[in-house]
This record gives C-alpha cells, sequence and structure tokens, in this order.
C-alpha cells in the first residue's frame, strides 16, 4: 500500500471519495485516508442508539445534494427515492407535534396535517421554502461548475429581496422574523 501517488486525500467522506473517483477516471493514482472503520462520512447510514438495532442516515438529505452529472460522469446505479414525510418534531409536553409532509403529492390529508400542524405558520411556510426552492433552481445547476463570484450568484438569482433574506441577512433573523412559532423556526433552522 505504501508507495507514491499523485494525490493523496484526507478523509473518505462523501466529498474525498467523489474527487477520488475523478481524479481515478483522470488516470491518477489516488490514495484516500480514512481515520473511521468505514468510508461515506454523512452519507453513510449508522447505528444511531446503543443497543438499538436501527441504522439510521447521519444526513439523508445529502443524496439529494448529489448531482446528476456526477451520477452520470462516474456512472454510478443509484435511484434517489423520495420519502414522504420529510420530518416530525413532538410538541414537548403534548401529544401533538409538527409533521411536514415531503410535498409528494401523495396524499392531499397530509398536506392538510401539515397546514394544520404548522397553523399560523403555514402561509409563511409555503413562502419561505417556495423562496428556497427558488435559490435552489437557480445556483444548484452551478455546483459542479467554477464558483460563481458573489455578484453572479446574485445575478443568477434575479431576486434582490430574496437573496437579501437568504444570503445577505443572518438566516436565524430571517426565520425569527418570517415564522410566530418557535417549533417551527426550530424545524426551519434544522
Amino acid at each position: 500500500m505504501l508507495g507514491t501517488y499523485d494525490v493523496v486525500i484526507a478523509g473518505g467522506g462523501h466529498n474525498g471519495l467523489t474527487a477520488a473517483a475523478y481524479l481515478a477516471s483522470a488516470g491518477k493514482s489516488v490514495l484516500v485516508l480514512e481515520r473511521l472503520e468505514q468510508v461515506g462520512g454523512a452519507a453513510v447510514s449508522a447505528q444511531a442508539f446503543e443497543g438499538i438495532e436501527a441504522r439510521l442516515s447521519r444526513y439523508s438529505y445529502l443524496v439529494s445534494l448529489l448531482p446528476a452529472k456526477i451520477v452520470a460522469d462516474l456512472g454510478l446505479d443509484i435511484r434517489v427515492k423520495r420519502r414522504r414525510y420529510s420530518s416530525y418534531t413532538p410538541r414537548p409536553g403534548t401529544d401533538t407535534g409538527v409533521l411536514i409532509d415531503a410535498g409528494l403529492g401523495l396524499d392531499d390529508a397530509d398536506a392538510a396535517t401539515t397546514r394544520l400542524a404548522l397553523a399560523a405558520d403555514a402561509a409563511a411556510w409555503g413562502s419561505f421554502y417556495g423562496g428556497t426552492a427558488s435559490l435552489a433552481r437557480s445556483l444548484f445547476p452551478t455546483v459542479t461548475e467554477p464558483l460563481l463570484t458573489r455578484s453572479e450568484a446574485r445575478r443568477a438569482l434575479g431576486d434582490d429581496t430574496l437573496w437579501n433574506s437568504l444570503i445577505d441577512r443572518p438566516i436565524g433573523e430571517t426565520v425569527a422574523q418570517t415564522f410566530r412559532d418557535d417549533l417551527v423556526r426550530g424545524v426551519v433552522l434544522t
């Protein structure tokens, strides 16, 4: 295993492995060093609780951040399946909570349950996540390209008000001013 390599990558997380795959496909000899027993970093499932035989995704949302270009470039056989609910957060001291429908349109009752759980914040939720979706549609296609400058990214979004609320201002301020319920604010911030 010891020898001379063109590139040594410290960390076998998802980004390190992706970089190694690209470099190897370009003909470079690559060594990936990982301190943990398993590679994959935040993109793997792990036993979260001692004594409970359930494996949970560390950061399942990362799968949605895998650009189709990388999947195609590396010839990966990956099919992403969306889940019906994106989260459930119990409301302390009650038998209720905030159930967030993933917006798949599978069941109108799920959307209604989400609106009911969000209560006075339901309209703000739709508006806020409409804005984050707009930001993602504008900027996500550029993640495999050279990094945009700040002014290029702002121009790509084309909405100065949205840019100010999600980029220029601290996100905590925007969330605090947008949502009334502290539990909903916590769900948004996570």
